[in-house]
């Protein structure tokens, strides 16, 4: 028996347990803190030790369920983290302990399996799939599937066997399916067990069909055996028509998952499939209905895509991979019907983030709209026009709602006249009687501002103004619905920013078409942030949103507007930091509020440019105030904010750099939310371009600071390319004092350049595509800012390993335009800063390879860099080269 884990001097944990665990569910915050603390205390004096007595206490059936439940929960979190370093330390430390304390802990949960105590059976499937994900991969804990697997086929118990099945589900979805394709058959023929209709206990049924669902990435040997598929589907399909409502909301969970995994597949069970969902969306319960409804989503959504890389394939000469079946296309005639009518399923007093069959319906109309396109519009058209006018608001609701879904996907030649006709139509309904119907009817206008923006320009009929001047006028529709419900007014904010954001206004233009209704709309949006009642339905940030998009597509002649809006925003934000704070509502209210000031500040800044000089003192009073909250989005706000102000006042920046200069620190040391880390390295290239020479004090510090951060192994990976990238925006800035940090640079973005990644996955193909535009832009700011000071030649020795990256570029094929462009980008600095002394280098095959590759690129800003380049090179080389 171990000593067990508490501190020296305290009777030992183990006497205590039951009550600690009582204690830290204690409603007296002190009591629970205490609890805590000696677990806490107990897991830092002897790991092992302190989990041997959890686990015994989880399966221990004379004590309290809930504190055997949340033994089990303690026991997880030792083994489990989200975060990806403390999940290798947490792994380290299970690996390190010892063996006998392990096994011990693995008997009790395994033996917890069985419980009467539904709290803790499922505590102890968390945990044991825990313990496999460690040691499975790892080639241990080798007779634990066999245990399971038996648990399901020969226990006599109902509970030991689900609790075997979830298992299963949780280890099929905690590990790579590689490590368990040699127990595949085994896993699948338990659970296909478990599932069968002969199978009594519906309990057992569904966490079986769970256990499938998890499974399916793991068995795919068997799926793509036609013998073994056949039953797998019968078996799932035989589920969809159980009595009981939770297996058949598994089974169709299932079908949803393998029409992703296995659409290739589908053919042969396509019929009994549009029999079975057709029957649950037309009979079933709305929780069974919404996963039927799923299931043709999810068809619809696998055919866009490979349309999508069929229209791919087509254009560069080469086979699709896979050719779609057109399911949805057959169904149609009888699917978009059926999904009209589910659409008028909707709940009267339904919430307005409440997910149901009617909501699922849209979703699914809508991506069916994009996989058919013009095929579904006479369908959906027939029913608008029938229901439109309806005395039933579910029907006028409905309608809307179909009209604003098919909206993408269809080709505007057959689209537009449609929209143009039903525009005044929307209207008229944005002012009904029904907030439900109002509601979607904001929604719909927002739609159509954002797809079809310029169908609004158009004259509206019986009147001599545009639509776009009947939604925006004063007293229009739109500026008078931001007075409605917040579910209301915040549809009416996303159509009004989508619409300001069609309107797109040309650098430095004396007007636009948002000019005339440009202070009316910025009054009634700052108005809707001010509503008593802004905290409902995401309405304040909105509105914000909306704003924001409203003021950066102001022109020359609402300026005057502009300057009149900083003071006030100014005041707004000022009055933030007198707010009373009595509960964590209300520091979350402040925090959001201070956020989306910023956030509008920053934008109004920004188009001030210049001009922001008469304001920028009280501006970073007011932002280096708001850098005193812990909020790290706040930070993130307030940071932007302050670059756009160095932006805009350029060296006169310098003065507010010794009291910025500590939060920019804090920013670029901010691991946990590196998205602040990220902000913070952006204002780093906003200061170099507003101080230029003038930042080198502050350099030292900052390039360690850089060095440190890119080196550090915890931090998110995103953050590096634009890291990287901004040693060219010092350099710069510096011009030939960059040679102090020119070694230790080169060689940092070197081994940068020498990443290696999985080409097969893309998320990491896409970071190698960056990383690599964050190297080359790095070189680029570096050759710049030498040539700048006459000392170009400082970059000689360090040029072999660039002509070397340049070569891996130029053989890749998984590099993409930006990554070519900013390659033959260097190519032409390394010729125009180097001159004749690399024209060997210069006149390698790979490199002319790379620069006739960027002139053929369909990219025009490409193609321009590629032949300056290659007359910088032609000059640097002779013209032979």
């Amino acid at each position: 028996q171990p000593r067990g884990c508490a501190p020296r001097g305290r009777r030992p944990l183990a006497m205590d347990i039951t009550q600690i665990l009582a204690n830290a569910q204690s409603a007296d915050a002190a009591t629970r803190q205490h609890a805590e603390a000696m677990i806490e205390q107990a897991k830092q004096n002897n790991l092992g030790g302190c989990l041997v007595t959890l686990s015994a206490e989880l399966a221990n059936e004379e004590k309290p369920p809930e504190g055997r439940r949340l033994a089990g929960i303690i026991v997880k979190n030792c083994l489990d983290s989200k975060v990806a370093s403390k999940q290798d330390e947490l792994t380290q430390a299970w690996l390190e302990m010892d063996l006998a304390m392990k096994q011990q802990i693995k008997v009790a949960v395994t033996s917890a399996l069985a419980s009467t105590a539904v709290q803790a059976r499922q505590a102890a499937a968390q945990v044991v799939a825990k313990v496999a994900a460690i040691e499975l991969p790892r080639g241990q804990w080798t007779d634990l599937i066999d245990a399971l697997t038996a648990n399901v086929t020969n226990s006599p118990s109902d509970l030991l066997k689900q609790a075997a099945l979830e298992t299963l589900g949780y280890i099929c979805e905690e590990i790579e399916p590689e490590v368990l394709t040699v127990k595949s058959n085994q896993i699948l023929t338990a659970v296909v067990q478990g599932m069968r209709k002969e199978e009594p206990n519906n309990d057992v049924r569904r966490a079986a069909t769970v256990a499938l669902n998890n499974a399916l990435e793991s068995v795919k040997s068997n799926f793509d055996n036609a013998t073994e598929r056949d039953y797998i589907m019968q078996t799932v399909c035989e589920g969809c028509v159980a009595e009981s409502h939770t297996v058949r909301i598994a089974a169709y969970e299932c079908i949803v998952k393998i029409a992703t995994l296995y659409y290739h597949h589908l053919s042969a069970y396509m019929q009994a499939l549009f029999q079975l969902t057709f029957e649950e969306i037309k009979t079933g319960r709305d929780e069974v209905a919404q996963q039927a409804v799923e299931f043709w989503s999810t068809v619809s959504d696998e055919e866009i895509q490979l349309q999508e890389e069929e229209e791919e394939a087509r254009d560069t000469g080469e086979s699709p991979d896979a050719l779609s079946h057109h399911f949805v296309k057959g169904a149609m005639p009888y699917l978009v019907p059926l999904l009209l009518h589910t659409l008028t399923k909707q709940e009267e007093d339904q919430e307005e983030d409440a997910w149901n069959v009617a909501m699922a319906a849209g979703t699914c109309l809508a991506l069916v709209a994009m996989a058919v396109k013009d095929s579904v519009v006479q369908h959906v058209m027939e029913f608008v026009q029938t229901n439109i006018q309806s005395t039933e608001w579910r029907f006028r609701e409905a309608s809307l709602l179909a009209f604003g879904s098919v909206l993408e996907g269809p080709s505007k030649a057959v689209l537009e006249p449609l929209v143009t006709q039903a525009v005044p139509v929307i209207v008229t309904l944005m002012r009904d009687t029904s907030v439900q119907v109002r509601d979607t009817a904001a929604w719909t206008i927002g739609r159509v501002c954002d797809l079809h923006a310029g169908t609004l320009s158009t004259i509206a009929p019986g009147m001599h103004t545009t639509y776009t001047h009947e939604l925006l006028k004063p007293g229009g529709v739109l500026l008078e619905a931001l007075r409605d419900e917040p579910r209301v007014a915040c549809n009416v904010c996303w159509a009004i920013h989508n619409l300001a954001e069609s309107l797109e206004v040309a650098e430095g233009a004396q007007s636009s078409q948002l000019s005339p209704y440009f202070l009316e709309m910025v009054r009634s949006l700052i108005q809707t942030t001010e509503r008593a009642d802004s905290a409902e339905n995401n309405l304040r940030s909105s509105s914000f949103e909306a704003l924001n998009t409203v003021l950066s597509q102001s022109a020359t002649d609402t300026m005057a507007n502009l300057r009149e809006i900083v003071p006030y925003l100014c005041d707004k934000l000022e009055r933030t930091f007198s707010m009373q704070i009595v509960s964590a509502d209300d520091r979350e209210e402040q925090n959001e509020l201070q956020g989306l000031l910023c956030g509008t500040l920053q934008v109004v800044v920004q188009k001030l440019g210049s001009e922001v000089v008469a304001f920028a003192d009280r501006l970073m009073q007011l932002f280096l105030e708001v850098f005193n909250s812990k909020n790290a989005t706040v930070h993130e706000e307030a940071l932007m904010a302050v670059g756009a102000v160095a932006n805009g006042v350029a060296r006169q920046f310098e003065k507010y750099m010794p009291h910025f200069r500590p939060f920019l620190i804090l920013g670029l040391q901010n691991h946990e939310q590196h998205q602040v880390c990220s902000v913070a390295v952006g204002v780093i290239g906003d200061l170099c371009r507003a101080l230029e020479a003038s930042i080198f004090p502050y350099c030292d510090e900052l390039v360690t600071l850089l060095m440190q951060n890119l080196q550090n192994p915890n931090l998110n990976r995103n953050v590096k390319p634009p890291m990287l990238s901004i040693f060219g925006d010092i350099a710069l800035a510096i011009s030939g004092n960059f040679e102090k940090y020119l070694a230790a640079s080169m060689h940092m973005l070197a081994a940068a350049a020498q990443t290696k990644v999985d080409t097969g996955n893309y998320d990491m193909l896409d970071y190698l595509n960056q990383l690599q535009e964050g190297v080359l832009e790095a070189y680029t700011g570096i050759l710049q800012g030498l040539r700048e000071d006459s000392r170009g030649d400082l970059f000689l020795p360090f040029v072999e390993p660039v002509f070397h990256f340049l070569h891996a570029i130029s053989i890749t094929t998984e590099r993409d335009d930006a990554v070519l462009r900013t390659a033959v980008g260097v190519v032409g600095d390394i010729a125009h800063t180097l001159g004749p002394k690399v024209a060997h280098m210069l006149q390698q095959e790979s490199i002319k390879a790379l620069v006739r590759e960027a002139r053929k690129s369909d990219n025009p800003a490409t193609k321009q860099v590629a032949t300056w380049a290659q007359t910088t090179v032609k000059a640097a080389c002779g013209p032979g080269a």
